[in-house]
């Protein structure tokens, strides 16, 4: 029998009553850009924090099977349901996973959160998947960094983002950009969403791009929520991590006191 894929994953452990916190980056991202929300969580949750674009688990991806992997490493870990916290992009996987393996989740969190692809954002990725046998990645990355955290109190933001992708490398850049297109079918997956999983939005109002859209269609969803932070770009955990970290442990907290009802 093969082995099963995992994810290469770090893990923060508390106690064996505490909840687990399954903490996936976004596209290009790394463990490194939820350090605001390890320190936080950690003193309160066990943590898996992945790296997807570590290890040889990614090879031959396709979206259904990344939700497989990850299911994987849970079981791997011996951790029966976690609370997901997206970022971005990996707020659809998020979502894709808690409709394929409901059992598995106790809650989705997205931070930055992606429902669908509008107009201008799949003009990006036409552009990007055109360009990119033509431009180096990194330029690619930088312009589209760029783009969705155009303002200056983004630039600490949209620096560690572009930092992260030095390392991905072309292939394994091309390799997750051809994932993307695989989510366009997404806001169907909101009605086959099991109601009982609650689902929270923490987006920052200067998130041009993709707000409006999750502000919109999250209204589809019954358990969903949505919470603004004020002056604050795409990358809330980062631009403004205190107040993230405190809507999403309050938001978490409240599920708990439910729970204990």
């Amino acid at each position: 029998m093969a082995e099963e894929k995992i994810f290469s994953a770090e893990v923060y452990h508390k106690s064996c009553s505490a909840d687990w916190i399954m903490l996936i980056h976004g596209f290009g991202g790394s463990a490194r850009t939820w350090k605001k929300q390890i320190d936080f969580f950690s003193d309160h949750y066990n943590l898996l924090v992945l790296e997807m674009h570590k290890g040889e688990a990614n090879d031959d991806l396709d979206l259904d099977r990344i939700c497989e992997i990850i299911k994987n490493t849970l079981n791997y870990h011996k951790i029966e349901k976690a609370h997901f916290l997206g970022f971005s992009f990996s707020s659809l996987i998020c979502l894709r996973f808690a409709v394929l393996y409901p059992e598995k989740v106790s809650s989705l969190v997205m931070g930055g959160g992606i429902i669908k692809f509008n107009l201008k954002t799949r003009f990006l990725l036409f552009l990007a998947i055109t360009f990119r046998g033509m431009v180096h990645y990194m330029i690619l990355y930088r312009f589209f960094a760029y783009v969705i955290m155009p303002r200056s109190n983004h630039k600490r933001s949209r620096d560690i983002f572009v930092n992260e992708a030095k390392k991905l490398g072309y292939d394994e850049f091309c390799k997750w950009l051809d994932i993307v297109p695989q989510t366009r079918k997404s806001l169907s997956w909101l009605d086959d969403l099991n109601d009982d999983i609650k689902v929270l939005y923490v987006s920052g109002n200067e998130d041009y791009l993709f707000l409006k859209d999750t502000v919109k269609y999250s209204k589809k969803m019954s358990n969903s929520r949505v919470e603004i932070i004020d002056n604050c770009g795409h990358v809330c955990s980062i631009e403004q991590y205190d107040r993230f970290n405190n809507v999403v442990f309050k938001y978490l907290d409240q599920m708990a006191g439910n729970r204990s009802l």
